[in-house]
């Protein structure tokens, strides 16, 4: 499936391209809002639930390492996960200062559940294109998505060593609204709806 029709140039083909990534954020921020409230979770614990179901069982670095939040915020956040039911800690039984951090299986099963139709329907516009042009996809995609990454963990390290006298509580609550409702303003395109 092809959606050139004429040939663009590189300018046009750039703001298009730039358009459509800003459209999906959007998009997929709305989707994680609404699964996030159906959890009664914030978008920040949302976030960090999701980042654990899928690539857990995680160490807190770890998952402060791939949400790009601060250690002290991700200790809170989990406390709150804990508290809900969401996710358990156990102490690794070769060392026993390191502590993994799980998804418990029922919010397993109930993430997947409300992230099923937009998984289902992600493979279906995938099916349209030829696996070459997914594969010029992905490697933008992943592009994109590391140009974030560096972006978060650089205001990190300048929070954390520069200026400014916020403590970790604080820290997290601005992370996620310190409401349950989402609305936390975080950077949009982290969600699920690339497609599990």
């Amino acid at each position: 499936m092809s959606y050139v029709s004429r040939q663009w140039s590189r300018s046009e083909l750039a703001q298009q391209l730039r358009n459509e990534i800003m459209g999906y954020f959007g998009a997929a921020s709305d989707f994680d809002e609404k699964v996030a409230k159906k959890l009664k979770l914030s978008r920040t614990d949302m976030r960090c639930l999701d980042l654990i179901g899928r690539l857990g069982p995680l160490t807190a670095g770890r998952l402060a390492e791939e949400s790009g939040l601060t250690t002290g915020a991700v200790t809170f956040i989990l406390d709150r996960l804990e508290e809900a039911g969401m996710v358990t800690r156990r102490r690794d039984t070769e060392d026993r200062r390191r502590v993994w951090v799980e998804i418990v299986p029922e919010a397993q099963q109930r993430l997947q559940r409300l992230q099923q139709p937009v998984a289902d329907e992600m493979r279906q516009v995938a099916s349209q294109f030829k696996v070459d042009e997914l594969q010029v996809v992905r490697d933008f995609m992943r592009q994109a998505k590391e140009v974030f990454q560096r972006q978060v963990r650089d205001a990190v390290h300048e929070a954390m060593h520069g200026g400014g006298g916020r403590t970790e509580r604080s820290r997290a609550d601005e992370d996620d609204g310190a409401d349950d409702d989402g609305d936390d303003g975080q950077h949009r395109g982290e969600g699920p709806a690339a497609g599990k």
